[in-house]
């Protein structure tokens, strides 16, 4: 589970600012929202953050998948570019290595992941555990200039052999992370393990708005039958009137039709070009029954919300399985907010110790009485362009004044600032 993330110029955040999951002293909704994760550490498992259009909020979410992609990704040359990119509106910042913190908790245990970082090279990476009260370093790696290259010193509690630091040491370039070098080299087991799968399996890929959710749920569906079992008791829950979910197969003829015509062809290619087999494809149709009949809809005669929702059940039986992180951006994405809230209490209902990150521009989910205060974010622009991130708590509002009410008089900030709506010049 995650704990906290720190970030310093990154992307459109200019300054440093953190993002916590460690629960309030709030005991509302304990036992949906909170998992105890070690001697009286609460860590929550959803957040949500609001901003108005390019407010930079998504770049939180950003700032989370750089860090699962630097740290499974191996450059496969050095000179190619780390991905990282800085707050470009100051030149300071430009010339300084961004900084990315990263505290969490595989089962128990608490691991701080921490990256300074340029678009070229990686200035320091460390990585520390606590197997007690005190932190163990697993590694320490600082760039060394006159050398052109990253010295690496592991911790005594590592358990590698000194061949296999040596092997993980000489595949770790400039640009790359020592996880990845470890994952290419043909050591023994180490801490390093949990550390990369927890990474590479449990913590999910950001979903987008544009991210293909109904094709990956599809794939699962045609492959496992839970997950088809799933999505359906989902959908049904969900008030559609999809009596079930049928994989069909559909004929798909691979034969090439040449540029030029078969004229210039001999026997011989003609042969080869039109004995091309067709292949069966399977895809998705739906079952809708209503009080006079029963048929199959393709998918493209579907709403979106259908879609939307049925892609969304693929996300959320994973996000069932213990220690999943997910983050979606744009969560009311085709959906109704009461589809929306729907989701949102299947997930934290019957969920143990997975987390949700959102980011949402419909403010009305403001007004929903399950939610937490210690869950919302929110993330506003400065007078020189860098984003802001903030928590609903720093306001301290009265208990019975509304986060919705709050944030639509203007008490929150984080509310698109737009002028008159009147064209003058307009012909």
């Amino acid at each position: 589970m995650i704990h906290e993330l720190y970030m310093k110029n990154f992307l459109s955040f200019k300054d440093e600012y953190i993002l916590s999951f460690e629960a309030s002293a709030d005991k509302t909704f304990e036992e949906q929202y909170c998992y105890e994760v070690k001697g009286g550490l609460r860590l929550l498992k959803f957040g949500v953050i609001y901003g108005p259009n390019a407010s930079g909020k998504t770049n939180v979410l950003n700032c989370l998948e750089f860090l699962k992609e630097f740290i499974l990704t191996h450059k496969e040359i050095k000179t190619q570019e780390t991905g990282f990119t800085p707050f470009l509106l100051d030149q300071e910042c430009i010339e300084d290595p961004g900084v990315l913190k990263l505290s969490f908790f595989i089962e128990n245990t608490r691991y701080i992941y921490s990256l300074e970082i340029t678009e070229s090279i990686v200035v320091s990476e460390h990585l520390v555990y606590y197997p007690s009260k005190q932190p163990a370093v697993l590694f320490e790696r600082n760039f060394d200039e006159k050398k052109g290259k990253s010295i690496i010193r592991f911790g005594n509690h590592l358990n590698l052999s000194q061949g296999s630091k040596r092997i993980i040491e000489g595949l770790t370039i400039n640009n790359s992370s020592v996880l990845s070098a470890y994952a290419r080299a043909n050591v023994e087991k180490s801490l390093f393990d949990n550390v990369y799968q927890w990474f590479n399996e449990k913590f999910l890929h950001l979903v987008r708005p544009e991210t293909d959710l109904f094709s990956r749920t599809s794939s699962l569906v045609i492959k496992d039958d839970s997950y088809k079992t799933f999505a359906l008791d989902v959908l049904q829950k969900a008030d559609f009137n999809i009596s079930g979910i049928e994989i069909m197969e559909k004929e798909v003829d691979l034969t090439l039709q040449p540029a030029g015509g078969k004229d210039n062809l001999t026997v011989e290619e003609m042969d080869t070009v039109y004995s091309r087999p067709k292949v069966l494809k399977k895809e998705i149709v739906f079952a809708h029954k209503t009080r006079n009949t029963e048929r199959l809809l393709p998918m493209k005669l579907e709403s979106s919300g259908t879609r939307r929702l049925f892609g969304l059940s693929g996300v959320l039986k994973k996000l069932l399985e213990p220690s999943t992180f997910l983050m979606i951006d744009e969560m009311e994405n085709s959906l109704h907010t009461e589809l929306v809230a729907y989701f949102l209490r299947m997930f934290l209902l019957n969920s143990k110790n997975s987390q949700l990150l959102i980011t949402t521009h419909n403010i009305n989910f403001l007004a929903e009485d399950f939610l937490r205060r210690d869950t919302i974010w929110f993330v506003d622009k400065d007078e020189n362009g860098a984003s802001e991130l903030y928590s609903l708590l720093d306001f301290k509002l009265h208990k019975n004044l509304s986060p919705f009410n709050a944030y639509k008089t203007g008490k929150l900030g984080a509310r698109p600032i737009t002028g008159s709506p009147i064209i003058f010049d307009h012909p």
